[in-house]
């Protein structure tokens, strides 16, 4: 069961609308949501600060960076504010926290194995990626201790929920946590795809008894039969406006297979047009 929902605020749309699905599951969970702002310290030590200080007509680089570091502190301090209202406005539980670091580590390092975690896909830096070696949403999913929803640009109300299953751990611990709290979130139906390489009754019926066994909730099943991550992208993509919600194990390949394969979690993480809920 979720503990406390922990929501990533930098200012984005994408943030902002992980603070609509944080106020959502608080009200209907009865969870407290916690706002949260990371001061990313990479911003106080890139080089493109020395060309800031100069066209601010600081006389050394060194002059810039506390200033710079309370101009951040402050604006945190402003949108953390503005979440605590509207969470207040729309009834939800919430408290707020803020603090300097690296934005996932310090994510990760704040969440308890029981928390929910939800970021928005595409943050505030998003277009310095690159120089950052990858999303910050990616990197809290792959490190958190606990589930970790990455949202688009949309909030909608979730109803109708896809399940990717391929029996293994993380796709039965997914299963199990959906199951803990669909009613009280008010889904509807929960569509539940299984992607194999080739057709086999034998499979089939073992993720069948596995399904009955896991998901305490009444499921469609239907199986995909190809490349996990072409297919499920594909299904989800054709189905993205009937559907709000796409759960799934996160990680499952070991990081030798993945490095040399490719990570099913990424690519749908990458590619999802609707919210994508990782399970551990």
């Amino acid at each position: 069961m979720i503990s406390r929902i922990l929501v990533g605020i930098d200012g984005s749309k994408s943030s902002w609308v992980a603070a609509d699905y944080g106020i959502y599951f608080s009200k209907k969970l009865k969870r407290p949501v916690i706002g949260v702002h990371i001061v990313d310290i990479r911003l106080l030590e890139t080089p493109f600060l020395e060309d800031l200080a100069g066209a601010l007509g600081f006389t050394t680089y060194a002059d810039i960076t506390p200033k710079l570091k309370e101009i951040l502190d402050e604006r945190g301090r402003a949108l953390l504010d503005a979440f605590a209202k509207k969470c207040r406005e729309e009834g939800g539980d919430c408290s707020i926290a803020q603090a300097f670091g690296i934005v996932a580590n310090e994510l990760v390092e704040m969440a308890d194995p029981e928390d929910l975690i939800i970021l928005g896909k595409k943050g505030i830096h998003n277009k310095f990626a690159p120089l950052f070696l990858g999303s910050t949403a990616e990197a809290v999913a792959r490190k958190s201790r606990c589930p970790v929803m990455i949202t688009t640009d949309t909030f909608r109300e979730i109803k109708k929920v896809i399940l990717a299953f391929d029996g293994r751990e993380k796709s039965i611990h997914a299963a199990q946590y959906l199951s803990s709290f669909a009613r009280e979130i008010g889904i509807e139906e929960i569509s539940v795809i299984s992607v194999l390489e080739e057709k086999s009754g034998e499979k089939e019926k073992h993720i069948e008894e596995l399904l009955e066994k896991y998901l305490d909730f009444d499921f469609t099943l239907k199986f995909l039969y190809g490349y996990p991550e072409e297919e499920l992208d594909n299904y989800i993509k054709e189905n993205k406006e009937n559907y709000q919600l796409v759960v799934m194990g996160a990680f499952g390949e070991s990081r030798i297979k993945e490095l040399v394969l490719g990570s099913t979690t990424s690519f749908i993480i990458q590619h999802s047009p609707i919210p994508v809920l990782l399970v551990k």
